[in-house]
């Protein structure tokens, strides 16, 4: 309820007939037991699993490789007192006071690595970077993503590869081919953002997460994404 809702501490403790106190104390212990036992459910898949499950969209020579579609979400916060930290948690992209954590999905639209909560200042690279996200690459994966993801050399490192739209590198106007690229690359992103908006229909992530939640708020993003696992394929076969 508390999640899902995103009811108010002295809601619940009136619905069920305790403290607010009591009602604090015991949220805190389930969000954080919650959160080790369903941790579990956000896992990569083997590969041939993943091959076997793959969705027809991505059974082409380019993207049969796919393991990772990944993006980063933003979630608004309430503005802290503390400078250093307002400085820390403001976006430019929102205009308001964030958090931030990279999550990626496999093709069939599944979580299969959603990172801890940063400030919304950092940048997509730095996260992507910072999350330990590049440790779980494996030999000839591809990791699909937008522009705003400069990692090219990090997932080679890895032996992976990063598929993004192509840029006008200082033409004016794209190409036909490059036109099609992006179009195609941008169809299959979209299950990103799908997967981030079935995130988000829990309430107490859709909206102004308090202050004192935020200690809590890397065990009650682990808990969503692992309760959006248990739903159905975003892509259908």
């Amino acid at each position: 309820m508390k999640l899902r809702l995103g009811l108010l501490n002295e809601d619940l403790a009136d619905r069920f007939g305790v403290s607010k106190a009591t009602c604090s104390r015991a949220l805190t212990a389930t969000v954080k037991f919650m959160a080790s036992e369903l941790k579990c459910l956000i896992f990569k898949p083997a590969e041939e699993v993943q091959r076997a499950n793959l969705p027809r969209r991505f059974q082409s020579q380019r993207y049969r490789n796919v393991r990772h579609i990944v993006d980063c979400t933003e979630v608004f916060i309430e503005s802290p007192k503390n400078l250093k930290v307002k400085a820390e948690t403001w976006s430019n992209y929102k205009h308001h006071q964030t958090i931030k954590c990279l999550v990626s999905i496999t093709p069939t639209g599944h979580f299969n690595f959603v990172s801890e909560a940063w400030g919304g200042r950092i940048s997509d690279q730095q996260l992507t970077r910072e999350s330990g996200f590049l440790d779980i690459l494996s030999r000839d994966e591809v990791v699909l993503a937008d522009r705003g993801f400069p990692i090219a050399e990090d997932c080679a490192l890895r032996h992976a590869r990063l598929l993004i739209p192509p840029g006008k590198r200082g033409s004016v106007q794209m190409t036909r081919a490059d036109v099609m690229k992006t179009r195609e690359v941008a169809n299959l992103r979209i299950f990103v953002e799908q997967a981030i908006r079935r995130l988000k229909t829990v309430r107490i992530l859709k909206y102004e997460v308090p202050i004192t939640l935020l200690p809590q708020v890397d065990d009650m993003i682990t808990i969503c994404a692992a309760l959006c696992n248990l739903y159905p394929p975003l892509v259908k076969y």
